[in-house]
């Protein structure tokens, strides 16, 4: 499966894959940080941001590693 068009594909970058870990491991850390306080509604609101962190790093490596197969 494709995440992206072939016209803007790229080949493996390894510093595109450490700015994909550091973006999983920021959104990690930053949702563990408010897991206490999940509870309440608008808490949930202020931890989307580091999910939303995370699933971009997710991705991005999902990505490069596919790239990486490819070579």
């Amino acid at each position: 499966m494709r995440l992206i068009w072939k016209k803007y594909d790229s080949e493996f970058d390894p510093v595109v894959t450490l700015v994909g870990l550091v973006f999983l491991f920021g959104g990690v850390y930053g949702v563990a940080l408010l897991s206490h306080a999940l509870r309440h509604p608008l808490v949930r609101l202020v931890a989307a941001l580091p999910l939303l962190t995370a699933v971009m790093g997710f991705v991005t490596l999902v990505r490069e590693y596919q790239l990486w197969k490819m070579r």
